[in-house]
C-alpha cells in the first residue's frame, strides 16, 4: 500500500517506495524567479506547517526548478507533502516528495555524515544563496542570536489601525499596512495566496501600504482574519482592514 498519493488514475503521485524523511524534494518549480527570492518564499510558504531549519535551491542549470526543505521533524514533513503536493506555486504545480537521503544539516545532529567530494564548493554556494533569503524574510532571533521560523499565527482579536481604511464595510479588498521595506508585492502574493480566492496583491511603493484583492468579500474577511497581526519581522505586524469602495 502506498504510504500516500494524490489524485487517481493518469498522473497520480505515490511514494510507498520512499520511507519519510525529514527533507523534503521539491521539483517543477518557476526557473524563472532568482534564487534568494525562491528560497524566501519556499521558507515562508513551509514554514505553515512547522520549524524548517533550510531550504537549498542552486541556481546551476541542472538544478534549476528544484530545491529540497528541511524539517525539525518528519511529522512536520509529511504534513507539508501532504499538503503541498500539486500546489501551485508561483504559476506551476509543485511536485512534493520525501528526500531519498539525509540532509547535510540533519546528518550533523544525529552523528551519521560522512564527508563528500566538493563539500567545500557547495557551501560557499549555500552562502551566498541563503544570505540575501534570510534579509528578505527578517528572521526572528531570540536573545542568544539563534534565528526562529516566522509562524503563521492569526491574531483575530487584532484592530486595524485608527489610520488606516475603515473596517465597518466589508469589501473583497484589503487594505495592508505597516510593511517593512524589504516587502515586495511576490512576497505578498506567497502570503495572501494560502487563502482561497486571491486575485492581485499591488505594492504601493514609498508608502509601506498594499492592497489585496480576493474574489469576493467572504474571502478576503477570511484572509483578513487569519493574517491580521501577522508578525512580518520581529518588530511590525500587519495590519489589515477592508479597503474603502
Amino acid at each position: 500500500m502506498a504510504m500516500y498519493s494524490r489524485g487517481g488514475g493518469k498522473g497520480g503521485i505515490s511514494y510507498g517506495d520512499i520511507p519519510p524523511n525529514q527533507t523534503l524534494y521539491v521539483n517543477n518549480l518557476n526557473e524563472k524567479i532568482k534564487i534568494p527570492e525562491l528560497k524566501s518564499c519556499l521558507l515562508e510558504l513551509f514554514s505553515s506547517y512547522g520549524e524548517v531549519i533550510d531550504v537549498v535551491a542552486a541556481g546551476a542549470l541542472k538544478r534549476k526548478g528544484q530545491a529540497f526543505v528541511v524539517f525539525s521533524d518528519i511529522s512536520c514533513a509529511t504534513n507539508a507533502l501532504r499538503s503541498l503536493n500539486g500546489f501551485v506555486f508561483l504559476d506551476k504545480p509543485m511536485r512534493v516528495s520525501y528526500c531519498r537521503t539525509k540532509s547535510d544539516i540533519v546528518a550533523h545532529e544525529d552523528g551519521t555524515w560522512k564527508p563528500r567530494a566538493k563539500l567545500e564548493a557547495q557551501k560557499a554556494d549555500a552562502a551566498k544563496q541563503s544570505k540575501p533569503a534570510a534579509q528578505l524574510i527578517a528572521p526572528n532571533k531570540s536573545a542568544g542570536g539563534a534565528e526562529k521560523t516566522p509562524t503563521m499565527a492569526a491574531h483575530p482579536g487584532a484592530a486595524p489601525d485608527a489610520g488606516g481604511a475603515a473596517d465597518g464595510q466589508p469589501s473583497n479588498v484589503l487594505f495592508v499596512e505597516n510593511l517593512p521595506p524589504e516587502v515586495n508585492e511576490l512576497m505578498l502574493t506567497m502570503l495572501f495566496r494560502q487563502y482561497p480566492g486571491f486575485q492581485e496583491a499591488r505594492l504601493i511603493k514609498g508608502r509601506n501600504v498594499a492592497f489585496i484583492e480576493y474574489s469576493d468579500e467572504l474571502q478576503a474577511g477570511i484572509a483578513k482574519h487569519g493574517l491580521q497581526g501577522f508578525m512580518v519581522t520581529p518588530e511590525m505586524a500587519l495590519k489589515i482592514a477592508f479597503a474603502k469602495q
